[in-house]
């Protein structure tokens, strides 16, 4: 159990990390020549966070924190999870990172889904759909009402005891998904055009992009399948 000093201290060091981490991606996409998708004058974006934005930015960044200790503890006494070199394996390193975003994104499509319903769009996901044109990277990806947070906290959550229920799972491979994780959720929220495809992990920050534009489309984050089977998938669509 963590002492009230070591608790904050925590927070602060996750705040800064998460920080340092949203600029460090920012640069070495930028680095990379990667070009920025196009834009019109139609679409203005959140030009300045409001009172509001800061404050659930503020919430959620305890929540993250909160669930990022359930996950460390998890991660340390689970016998579902290895914690030393010689539990490395195929199947509990790399063949359950992609696990992990399979199941997460199953998970997240239909819940992503039930918060463009009309009572819950209107009280909960409305916030984050102020934003039409994300440029802020973490900012834009974490302005989003608390309750949508603990929502999609919940789908990872579900996804590393499904993952590591199925196939086993490491906690070095925990870790490594949080900084995909995150990294993929920043650049959601970039404008950086990046797309690659792997083993049915469709990623591209067009995708999203289009759902900030069209709302009721591409609700997946990573496998766009998800969105195919449901018939809410759309091409990307150059603004005009």
């Amino acid at each position: 159990e963590l002492s009230p000093l070591l608790w904050v201290g925590g927070y602060v060091g996750k705040t800064f990390a998460l920080a340092a981490w949203d600029l460090a991606v920012g640069s070495i996409v930028e680095s990379s020549g990667a070009p920025k998708l196009p834009t019109t004058d139609k679409l203005k974006g959140l030009p300045e966070l409001e009172h509001l934005d800061y404050i659930y930015l503020a919430i959620n960044s305890v929540i993250e924190y909160i669930f990022m200790l359930g996950i460390m503890a998890y991660a340390w006494t689970s016998p579902d999870v290895g914690r030393t070199a010689e539990d490395l394996g195929i199947l509990n390193t790399v063949v359950a990172l992609w696990v992990i975003f399979v199941v997460d994104d199953f998970f997240y499509t239909p819940c992503h889904l039930l918060m463009h319903t009309k009572l819950l769009y209107k009280y909960v996901h409305k916030h984050h759909h102020r934003q039409n044109l994300p440029t802020r990277g973490y900012p834009d990806a974490g302005n989003e009402h608390p309750v949508e947070q603990v929502i999609g906290m919940s789908c990872v959550w579900g996804a590393l005891l499904v993952t590591a229920k199925l196939i086993g799972l490491h906690a070095a491979t925990v870790l490594i998904y949080f900084g995909l994780y995150a990294a993929l959720a920043m650049l959601n929220h970039m404008r950086y055009d990046v797309t690659f495809n792997a083993l049915g992990f469709t990623y591209s920050v067009r995708c999203h992009e289009m759902h900030h534009r069209f709302p009721r489309c591409n609700y997946a984050q990573y496998f766009m399948v998800w969105d195919k089977l449901l018939g809410t998938y759309r091409d990307y669509e150059i603004p005009k």
